[in-house]
């Protein structure tokens, strides 16, 4: 009888063991998939530089709740507060019109 708990809560441990560490791999290539993307398909131009979560997944093939949690859990990608949802790795706040080109004087 003891030795039936035993084998029962080992493989209850081994199996919650391989379930996290599947989890964490996953959620690891789901970060690279989604930086990679972001480099690949985003400037750091004017307009260029922020993606929202729904281009993110479509681009990425990865459903949103994914693709927002790979952004969230990744610190090299940057999340723009007031838009709807965008994400970058260049910067935090989109560039400004005025900052490549300059000031136009009359």
């Amino acid at each position: 009888m003891k030795d039936d708990v035993v084998k029962a809560v080992s493989s209850a441990l081994a199996v919650g063991l391989l379930w996290w560490l599947v989890a964490r791999v996953r959620a690891k290539l789901d970060r690279r998939k989604v930086y990679n993307w972001l480099r690949a398909n985003t400037r750091d131009e004017p307009q260029e530089s922020h993606v929202t979560t729904e281009t993110l997944a479509k681009g990425t093939g990865l459903s949103e709740d994914r693709a927002r949690c790979a952004c969230m859990s990744d610190p090299r990608i940057h999340y723009l507060p007031g838009q709807e949802k965008c994400w970058s790795f260049w910067r935090k706040e989109p560039q400004s019109l005025y900052e490549k080109r300059g000031l136009l004087t009359l």
